[in-house]
């Protein structure tokens, strides 16, 4: 099964690409997506956050462990299919 992402660039004018990945690959495919579509040059930190509809800051998912003692997860570590059980369910891009 394919996801199509709706991914909006929040400048003075908004900038909008739709990518399509399959469910099975993790958020750290869709962040490599996300700077491709956007002509983004890849080697700064990126998190994802999960969100609800007001677009509220949740958990945070970095590209990489960020923990000194090792423990958080990172984005390889989820599955696009088990962040994105619903219709709607969204993730913010930092």
């Amino acid at each position: 099964m394919q996801y199509i992402f709706r991914c909006v660039l929040d400048t003075k004018e908004d900038v909008i690409r739709d990518i399509a990945i399959d469910s099975g690959k993790n958020l750290q495919i869709l962040h490599d997506a996300i700077l491709e579509a956007f002509a983004i040059k890849p080697g700064e930190m990126a998190s994802f956050y999960r969100t609800n509809a007001s677009w509220e800051q949740g958990e945070e998912i970095p590209l990489f462990d960020i923990k000194d003692a090792g423990t958080s997860r990172e984005m390889k570590d989820f599955k696009l299919a088990d962040i994105f059980k619903n219709k709607g369910d969204r993730l913010l891009y930092i």
